[in-house]
């Protein structure tokens, strides 16, 4: 897949950037869904859930938003729209002229910029652990500094340790709530986007931060219809940290027009990976009635 990076127009994103899982018996009346994922994960985020939507016939793409996994760094600091933009142009690769726009946590931003950018495109929404962001200044979260090779200074908070302890703390964030399989996969994700975040920051090279995002502008735009899942775990371990995950999930709710609201139990911040089968049904039941049913789907692809 050729896919446009910001500042560089001949940048080529090919197709392992990108996870397609097609339907053995497709079917043109099912819209088609590309799925973002959350911060700092990849499209493995979406490896159980995709194979039960393409199941009923319905395609699924799972993107690798700049930066992670296997997609290239950005070639100059975007926006997360940039981002999303580069998702529109791998659903013109395939052909998708209307599509469903899935996201978790950062990837609800990127399906929410979609949504309200390109309503003659997106015909519905799935957010997962969405999430309204504090805003906070846009350089605040890397005025820390780590040292490269050469000991040069660079401005991130990831500090290396010659003990290997930084790797072994990406390993105990998790694993009070993943398997020791899942985990290694969220280590591997996480370890790829902050290896790429150093590159990155060693060229003066920015990503927005999601505080930075312009949610209520957005969120009000939006017109079609939404699904928001919300994962009863997620909620109780983030809001012990003083992020509020209850109260910011109401507020970005309210801020959307057509949104159905479901919990997900037990529904940790990984419910994607771990409750496939029930997120896979919300998302099932939420189309069927909402998105397929209402003809939003005709000529899903061009």
């Amino acid at each position: 897949l050729k896919v446009s990076a910001p500042g560089n127009e001949q940048h080529q994103a090919w197709s392992e950037a990108c996870q397609v899982h097609s339907p053995s018996k497709s079917s043109s009346e099912l819209a088609p869904v590309l799925a973002f994922h959350m911060s700092p994960r990849s499209t493995d985020e979406y490896a159980e859930a995709a194979p039960l939507i393409s199941a009923t016939g319905r395609l699924m793409v799972a993107i690798d938003e700049l930066g992670y996994g296997r997609s290239s760094n950005p070639v100059r600091s975007c926006s997360i729209d940039e981002i999303a933009d580069c998702g529109l142009a791998v659903a013109d690769e395939l052909g998708l002229k209307r599509f469903v726009a899935a996201g978790s946590l950062l990837g609800c931003l990127v399906s929410i910029s979609l949504a309200s950018r390109y309503p003659e495109r997106v015909c519905g929404t799935v957010l997962t652990n969405l999430y309204h962001y504090r805003a906070k200044a846009e350089e605040a979260s890397s005025s820390a500094e780590s040292v490269g090779a050469e000991g040069t200074p660079i401005p991130d908070p990831w500090t290396l340790s010659a003990d290997g302890e930084h790797l072994i703390d990406l390993w105990k964030r998790r694993s009070s709530w993943l398997d020791d399989e899942l985990n290694t996969r969220a280590v591997s994700d996480e370890l790829t986007y902050l290896l790429n975040r150093r590159r990155r920051y060693q060229q003066g090279i920015r990503i927005q931060d999601a505080s930075a995002f312009d949610f209520e502008a957005a969120a009000r735009a939006v017109r079609c219809p939404v699904l928001c899942l919300r994962g009863e775990g997620a909620a109780s371990v983030l809001d012990k940290f003083g992020l509020d995950f209850s109260g910011q999930f109401d507020k970005g709710v309210e801020m959307l027009a057509d949104a159905d609201v479901a919990l997900v139990s037990p529904g940790s911040i990984n419910l994607i990976n771990q409750d496939a089968e029930k997120w896979a049904a919300h998302v099932q039941a939420f189309l069927d009635a909402k998105v397929d049913n209402g003809g939003s789907a005709d000529a899903a692809r061009a």
